[in-house]
């Protein structure tokens, strides 16, 4: 019995001269999976983190119906429907914003577990240690050492936004959150310290 002949679509650019093979079955459920997870994505977020991401109207709309609703089988079509709308979307916008997202969820969260390191090594810290500690810890505005600054040409302006805590005032704080601890009372002056701590290393 004579074989099938198999025949393969091909399609030329405008030069003419490459060939082109049509996206594979796993191509597309790459894509497709892709895209759902997407769209997922853009579920979880708050209505005011989805009007930030400036979506297409139809979207934007198909993604606030689907945080109204409540029963597993509508929100199960609706997000089907929402991938829909995801694969006649233009998605790199879509998701090079939603990277951006993270990346600064990520930095806002490193700096929160800086501020706890910080915190526990000022806490934990010899008496005879804790000032050379505070005084090493990264100050706004700090500046090589090397570095030489024009003074003719620039002109030293104020900074807005609070003040800086100072090395007495940290210190301050320490000592009432180290009383803290041996009195066992509430934790007030820590948590002082964990915002003063966190201003500083995010200003």
């Amino acid at each position: 019995m004579p074989r099938k002949k198999q025949y393969q679509w091909h399609a030329k650019d405008e030069n003419g001269d490459q060939d082109f093979s049509p996206p594979s079955r796993s191509a597309k459920k790459r894509e497709s999976l892709a895209l759902q997870a997407m769209g997922e994505e853009l579920s979880r977020l708050s209505p005011q983190e989805v009007q930030a991401l400036d979506l297409p109207p139809d979207l934007a709309e198909a993604l606030a119906l689907y945080a109204r609703l409540r029963d597993h089988e509508g929100r199960r079509r609706q997000m089907q429907f929402i991938g829909r709308l995801m694969r006649e979307a233009d998605t790199a916008p879509i998701r090079a914003a939603l990277d951006q997202r993270k990346e600064t969820s990520a930095a806002a969260t490193a700096a929160l577990h800086r501020a706890e390191q910080w915190r526990e090594r000022l806490l934990e810290a010899p008496e005879a240690e804790l000032d050379d500690l505070l005084r090493s810890l990264p100050r706004p505005g700090a500046t090589d050492s090397n570095a030489e600054a024009d003074t003719d040409q620039t002109e030293e302006k104020p900074r807005q936004g609070k003040k800086a805590p100072s090395t007495d005032d940290l210190r301050k704080l320490v000592l009432q959150a180290r009383k803290e601890v041996v009195d066992k009372a509430s934790p007030h002056a820590r948590r002082a310290l964990f915002r003063a701590l966190h201003s500083l290393l995010t200003a």
